[in-house]
């Protein structure tokens, strides 16, 4: 048995830009089995065995001109939703942004969706790219606050957490042996979610549909140690580019 190994990897290889923080990976197949005549497992097998999971990174981006929105850095390293990394091996199917470690000082997290399946990109090859550009800071060159994503009257309230992701669904094909043969993603989709103290004046969401907010007739989410809360999320489809 080799030697565990401390600390994570670049397990996408996205290159220098990106610091690893840590790596879920999973190995799962599925098993199908056949009963004998008394109901008891007389064959059995494993197929479509898939490699997935999620790696974290903090982005640094290069020394020379770094990219200060994310979309923006996503395109220069080429690991969009839809993009095919690590020797074209593994296909990205998500992104999430977390800031709140930005209200510490720190930088915001990002975290990629992953698997294994499509080893060359669809004849025409596409990606899913989110149109908040500057709504989205790496922080590369500025000090880190937690941004407010969409455009918000704040009023008293202030923006205490914000996260964006991003992802698509993918559904692949079995050959006859009943593993991978092709696949293709499809409906792209983005989510905001930000967080208050307090509930602001206003929030433009035009283009998204708010799924979630406080309520209409309860208000925020209070307890006897705090102030109030107001949780917002908001989705919209993207068009695939």
């Amino acid at each position: 048995m080799s030697a565990p190994v401390f600390g994570a990897i670049d397990v996408l290889a996205l290159g220098a830009n990106w610091e690893p923080q840590s790596n879920s990976p999973s190995l799962s197949g599925t098993r199908v089995s056949t009963g004998g005549p008394d109901g008891d497992v007389v064959a059995e097998n494993t197929h479509n065995n898939i490699e997935s999971g999620t790696a974290t990174y903090i982005y640094l981006g290069p020394v020379s001109t770094p990219p200060t929105d994310f979309p923006a850095a996503f395109a220069a390293d080429s690991c969009d939703i839809g993009d095919l990394v690590d020797t074209n091996t593994l296909l990205i199917t998500g992104i999430a942004l977390d800031y709140s470690p930005c209200a510490a000082g720190k930088k915001p997290l990002v975290t990629f969706t992953y698997r294994d399946g499509p080893t060359a990109a669809p004849a025409t090859p596409f990606v899913y790219v989110s149109a908040l550009t500057t709504a989205l800071p790496t922080y590369v060159t500025a000090n880190v606050t937690v941004p407010d994503i969409l455009a918000v009257t704040a009023g008293s309230a202030e923006t205490q957490n914000s996260s964006w992701e991003m992802s698509m669904s993918f559904d692949p094909d079995l050959d006859k042996d009943g593993d991978y043969l092709a696949g293709q993603g499809y409906a792209g989709e983005e989510v905001v979610n930000l967080t208050f103290v307090g509930t602001p004046t206003s929030i433009v969401s035009t283009g998204w549909q708010q799924t979630t907010g406080p309520g209409t007739n309860t208000g925020e989410a209070v307890s006897n140690t705090g102030y109030g809360q107001a949780a917002y999320t908001f989705a919209r489809g993207v068009t695939r580019t």
